[in-house]
C-alpha cells in the first residue's frame, strides 16, 4: 500500500500564478454591466476591485503572473497542504484509479479560500486601501478575508447572504 498521505516542502510553495485565459483558444465571455448590459471596462471595475486585480483579470494573454514574495510568506502559515490517498473511495468505486484530495484542514478557514483572500488582502494595502468589504454565504469566504485582511492591517466587513 502506498503512502496515505504526499507532503510537499516549502520550496515547492508555487512562485507564480497559472493563467488560464492566455491558453485558451476560445476566450470567456467578458464580464458584464448589468445597468448598461456591456462589457466592463477597467474603469468600471476599479469602482470594486483592486487595481491589480483588475488587470489580471482582464488579461488574456500572461500565462504565469509572479505571486509576490510576501504572499508566499503568509502561504507557509499553513501551506504546503497533504494530498491524502482516498483508498476507501477507490475501494468503494472499484476503480484501479488513484485518486487523491487536498486537505485544507490545516488552515483556519478549513477552505482553499484563503489562497486568494490573501492576495486579495495585500493587493489592496499595496494599493493604499484602508479596507474590504466582501459577502459570505456558509462563512469560510468571510473568515479567509477577515484574517487576510488582519494580517495586512486593513478594516473587513463582512456580509451574510440572506439564504444562508
Amino acid at each position: 500500500m502506498d503512502n496515505y498521505r504526499i507532503y510537499l516542502e516549502e520550496k515547492e510553495i508555487p512562485t507564480h500564478y497559472y493563467n488560464l485565459r492566455a491558453d485558451m483558444v476560445k476566450k470567456p465571455a467578458p464580464l458584464v454591466n448589468p445597468g448598461t448590459l456591456k462589457p466592463m471596462t477597467a474603469e468600471e471595475l476599479k469602482a470594486v476591485f483592486c487595481e491589480e486585480l483588475v488587470a489580471q483579470e482582464l488579461d488574456n494573454d500572461t500565462r504565469y503572473i509572479e505571486i509576490p514574495e510576501e504572499i508566499r510568506e503568509y502561504y507557509k502559515t499553513y501551506r504546503p497542504s497533504p494530498l491524502v490517498r482516498a483508498y476507501n473511495l477507490e475501494k468503494k468505486l472499484g476503480t484501479p484509479a488513484k485518486i487523491y484530495y487536498k486537505f485544507e484542514g490545516n488552515n483556519t478557514t478549513g477552505s482553499h479560500k484563503l489562497n486568494s483572500a490573501i492576495a486579495q488582502a495585500y493587493y489592496a494595502k499595496k494599493q493604499g486601501l484602508k479596507g474590504v468589504t466582501t459577502e459570505t454565504g456558509a462563512g469560510q469566504w468571510g473568515t479567509a478575508m477577515a484574517m487576510s485582511a488582519s494580517y495586512f492591517g486593513l478594516d473587513c466587513k463582512v456580509f451574510m447572504v440572506k439564504g444562508s
